[in-house]
């Protein structure tokens, strides 16, 4: 996984794009990292410390990272995806702080035609402290057309 980029992953650029590397892939899971710094400038609030609300963000881009690695696989190129929703997102922390390494884990519990539904969750070391199911939406190439009109 080290010699792939996330940025070779994701259709997201700077300043959106949140995520540091890609730690693991495999099949129907994924791990990602970043550490809460100048990445996240437009986001951070005035103490430096990143909203915990941005943790849907963090799952969402973790999921976009699964669906370029899938792709590669078969060999597509990246695709914009959509996130449709998000059940109970929880955090026990109202904001991540400044320099602080955060993994990012998503399960794919579900797909079809896709639409697919995630666990997620982020650790703060070995404890997690945020954690939701996420539903997204990977449109074929004639439905985004469509869809940016």
């Amino acid at each position: 996984m080290n010699d792939i980029t996330i940025a070779e992953l994701l259709p997201h650029q700077a300043p959106m794009l949140l995520l540091d590397k890609l730690l693991d892939y495999q099949g129907a899971r994924v791990r990602c990292e970043t550490r809460v710094g100048a990445r996240h400038d437009l986001l951070l609030d005035e103490q430096g410390r990143l909203p915990a609300w941005v943790g849907l963000e963090l799952m969402a881009q973790t999921i976009a990272a699964w669906a370029g690695m899938r792709g590669r696989e078969r060999g597509e190129p990246v695709r914009i995806g959509m996130l449709l929703g998000s059940r109970q997102y929880q955090s026990q922390v109202p904001s991540f702080e400044a320099g602080e390494r955060l993994v990012i884990e998503a399960e794919c519990l579900l797909e079809d035609n896709g639409m697919a539904s995630f666990e997620c969750r982020i650790l703060r070391g070995d404890l997690p402290c945020a954690e939701a199911r996420l539903s997204t939406y990977l449109p074929s190439d004639e439905e985004l057309s469509a869809l940016l009109g």
